[in-house]
Parts: structure tokens; sequence; C-alpha cells
């Protein structure tokens, strides 16, 4: 007993933490290794039971883990949040399996990102009314359904997503509550001039500093969000950038260079630091 008590001082710290604490450490880790947690000892036994964020990760690619996964998701009363990092072996099928069912254990987060190569975003994941924030990695996103259904996303990440001019501009005319907007643009991203017309968006960040060389042609952005009051741009490509009326702008952070740049900006934006 006296070697026990030596031990646990030194060995099992982390399990004299409050259980938020514990849920939030296990937050950080893939759901595989939070179901491992349950053999440490009797304290988290049933811990990992609590936690509602889970995390596939297929790289490297094993066989068959991700319908493995789909029968855990299953296996849960309650989903919130599903982040996926596939690989060219994981189907459209299975991952559309996969979000359904955890769609339908009241999801309400979802993040999926690519690697390896591109990936086309099923039109069926467009479909989930309850969906609050999408992220959306290294994807290709082509033929906007028309019957597109997000009104309950309040966030959205668009992160170097290949795409048309029309089919951005579709899917956000979708989002009728949007307020959180997150675009980063990469060599891999094809929209010429990202038209971001969102009369409900609060806040907007832009990221276009990724890549070797500025494409041919008119590129850039249009922005009318007449409610936003954050805003941050970095920008070294666009040689095309336009902003509306932003009467409720609050903080704004403004660094454009451009060789020969068409720029209109409003005064709000003008009192702001820019770089040109």
């Amino acid at each position: 007993m006296r070697n026990q008590n030596r031990r646990s001082p030194r060995g099992d710290k982390i399990s004299e933490f409050p259980d938020e604490l514990l849920l939030k450490i296990l937050f950080f880790l893939p759901s595989k290794d939070v179901v491992a947690t349950s053999a440490i000892s009797k304290r988290w036994k049933s811990l990992w039971k609590e936690v509602n964020t889970f995390r596939y990760d297929a790289t490297p690619p094993y066989p068959r883990t991700c319908q493995m996964f789909d029968l855990f998701i299953r296996s849960r009363s309650n989903v919130e949040s599903l982040q996926l990092k596939l690989n060219p072996n994981n189907s459209i099928q299975d991952i559309r399996d996969l979000v359904n069912d955890a769609a339908s254990r009241s999801l309400r987060e979802l993040r999926i990102e690519m690697v390896y190569k591109s990936f086309e975003f099923p039109q069926n994941l467009y479909l989930y009314p309850q969906l609050e924030t999408l992220i959306l990695e290294k994807l290709s996103l082509v033929d906007i359904p028309p019957n597109v259904s997000l009104i309950g996303l309040k966030k959205l990440n668009l992160l170097s997503v290949r795409s048309s001019d029309e089919s951005v501009t579709k899917l956000l005319s979708r989002c009728p509550l949007l307020e959180d907007l997150v675009v980063r643009r990469s060599t891999y991203t094809n929209v010429m001039v990202f038209t971001i017309d969102v009369p409900t968006l609060k806040c907007l960040s832009i990221d276009n500093t990724s890549g070797e060389s500025r494409p041919e042609g008119v590129h850039g952005f249009v922005i009318n969000a007449p409610s936003l009051r954050c805003f941050s741009i970095k920008d070294t490509f666009s040689n095309y950038v336009r902003f509306g009326d932003m009467p409720e702008l609050v903080k704004a952070s403004v660094n454009i260079i451009c060789d020969q740049p068409i720029l209109t900006a409003r005064e709000k934006v003008q009192s702001t630091s820019s770089k040109m």
C-alpha cells in the first residue's frame, strides 16, 4: 500500500483533475485515443463517454477504418462535432454514410480536410439545416444543388477550396444566418473574383498570401457586407478589391499589396492601416 501511495502522486496526478478539465484534454485527442483512456484507471473508465467531439484521421490510410469509425459513431447518442481528415482511399459513399449518421445525432459542427489531392464535396452534405459550423479545406465545391439547406449555418471556413465563381456566390446565398466567414486562398483555389454578398455577416477574415505567381486576368474580391463589425484582409495577389459600405465596422486590419491595383474602399476601411 505504501508503494502504491508513493507511485500515485508521480504517476497519476492527472486523474486528480476535475472532470471539466479532463474533458478539455480529451477534446484535443483523436477519437481512438479518447476511447483508449478508459483503460487508464477506474477514474477514466466512463469519462470518455461524455465527449461529443469526434475526430477521424485517415493518414496514413488503413483498410476499412472509415467503416469502423462509422460503427463507433452509430453507438453514440450525441455527436455535436465531427472532424475528418481524409485521403483518396476514402470513398464518397463512406463519407456520406459517416456524416449522415453523425447528423442524425445532433451534429452542429463539421470539418472536412482532404490530404494528398482534392475531394469533391458530396451534394447531400449541403442538406443539414441544424449545422451551425462548416469548415472545408482542400475540397472541390462543384455543382451546388439548387435545394441547398444551410439555414442554420453561422460560421463558414473555406480554406484552399476549389470552386467556380458562381458556386461560391450560390453557396453564400443559401446561408441566411451566416455571421462568420474565413477565406484562405492558395494556388489550388481557382475562383477568380470571390464575391461575398452576405447582409448578415459580422466577421470576415481573408488570407490571400499563398502562391508563387499572380494569375492572369482580373482576380480578387468583391465584398458587400453592411453588418460587418470585424474585418481582416491580407492580400498580395489580387488586382481587384472592392468594398461596399460597412457602417457597423468596429475593427479592421487591411494589408493589400498589388502592382496594379483596382481598389475601391469606403471611409471606414480607409481609416485602417493599409499597405500598398
